[in-house]
């Protein structure tokens, strides 16, 4: 992992997502890029451009952001025009970034914070893996990662290298999960070859039953876990996992986790 893209509007979830970052590219050795989006309101009756004040205004925003943030190194910074969420998307793909983290002010639910809101609209526009820091996040050592996954193939063994390189820097260990409607007629093969990619790493491997909802059983395995990340798998051809599964529901993210967490979420075909 060599690049972090870190999108933000100057707010207190943007600066919670910017100081993690940070002691994230400080553990992997990588460079940290800041970005801004704007845009402009087009009128027909507008005798000039707002496109030059509203750019002063950012870069001002900017510098007191940075200044707030205190880094000992500051990250490249760009602000560009566009509309937000195609903006992040487009300048992560051509800038070739590892990693976009993010925070997911604004939004009650799991269903408004990845489907709703900027966030998840760039997670929805590019392969890259995102990794959305909860408001009101309190900053802890990554020890133990929750890989919530659904017994369906993945892509390839890249869909989970950003996983593995995590677990690596921060020397924590993965509980891989999988609920069932029935433990004794599971199918374990692909939940084994998932298992097998994350050889030479500290790992458990649990299946059990569904008691209730889905929810409420990962939110239990992330409890007994002692999670300090959770981690799912987005499908971007219309197999249902656990990520889908999971977001098409009202509840709320406390009523989910229980306690907030960063979440990474990898793509695979």
């Amino acid at each position: 992992m060599k690049k972090i893209l870190v999108p933000t509007d100057f707010s207190e979830n943007a600066m919670n997502a910017l100081l993690f970052a940070r002691e994230l590219a400080c553990t992997l050795d990588c460079k940290l890029t800041l970005l801004h989006t704007f845009q402009a309101p087009q009128r027909s009756d507008m005798l000039i451009s707002l496109d030059d004040v509203l750019r002063q205004d950012a870069e001002e925003e900017m510098a007191t952001f940075l200044e707030r943030a205190a880094l000992k190194e500051p990250p490249e910074v760009k602000i560009l025009k566009g509309d937000s969420v195609r903006t992040i998307a487009d300048f992560a793909g051509e800038g070739n970034f590892n990693l976009i983290v993010m925070g997911t002010k604004g939004a009650s639910g799991l269903k408004e914070v990845f489907l709703g809101s900027i966030t998840g609209g760039v997670m929805r526009h590019t392969p890259i893996p995102i990794l959305a820091i909860p408001e009101d996040y309190t900053p802890r050592p990554i020890r133990n990662i929750a890989f919530a996954i659904a017994n369906m193939e993945l892509s390839g063994e890249e869909v989970v290298a950003p996983l593995k390189e995590l677990t690596r820097r921060f020397d924590a260990k993965v509980h891989i999960f999988h609920s069932v409607k029935d433990k004794e007629e599971a199918d374990q093969s692909e939940l084994l070859k998932t298992a097998g990619w994350l050889e030479g790493l500290p790992h458990t491997f649990s299946i059990e039953e569904e008691r209730g909802s889905l929810h409420e059983s990962i939110k239990a395995f992330v409890k007994s876990a002692d999670a300090d990340m959770l981690c799912l798998v987005r499908r971007k051809h219309g197999l249902i996992g656990f990520f889908e599964r999971l977001f098409k529901t009202s509840v709320t993210l406390g009523e989910v986790f229980h306690c907030e967490l960063p979440l990474l979420v990898l793509h695979s075909e």
